[in-house]
């Protein structure tokens, strides 16, 4: 079964067409777009039964109107996607930031740039751990999703 990724609040820097690269070739992509809001096009796809909301989330910090950690912060708020994988990719790598991610409660924190495989790595290892939990087994390890 094919996972759906959606990836909000990339730049057109170049970085974004290395992860579409690698993530298109096993996921379905949805979400690229920069000028829309995030948190209501994520909560959209939970609501509208037309589509099939995201397995994992990639976001940036910086991103037109509600920035990413606001968005962090209110997808963990409901119950519909509380649970859901959400992985900061972004050129924001202090320490504030990245604090203030894990409090509210994000699974992985890449920065800009990122070792070859990072990015795929923290995706697999999020949808196995996502998997694994929605069948009340214990999370894999980090080693384990390689």
């Amino acid at each position: 079964m094919t996972s759906t990724v959606s990836l909000l609040g990339f730049p057109t820097d170049g970085w974004d067409r290395v992860i579409y690269g690698f993530l298109t070739e096993k996921h379905r992509l949805s979400g690229s777009d920069r000028t829309v809001d995030a948190y209501s096009r994520i909560l959209k796809l939970f609501f509208d039964k037309t589509d099939k909301p995201p397995d994992v989330v990639l976001l940036d910090i910086p991103m037109p109107g509600m920035d990413g950690l606001e968005t962090l912060r209110r997808l963990k708020d409901q119950p519909e996607s509380s649970s859901l994988p959400v992985i900061m990719v972004t050129a924001q790598g202090d320490r504030q930031n990245m604090v203030k991610a894990v409090q509210l409660g994000v699974r992985d924190y890449v920065t800009k740039p990122w070792e070859p495989g990072e990015v795929e790595m923290c995706v697999n290892w999020a949808l196995k751990a996502a998997n694994v939990s929605s069948n009340q087994q214990e999370p894999p390890l980090l080693a384990e999703s390689a």
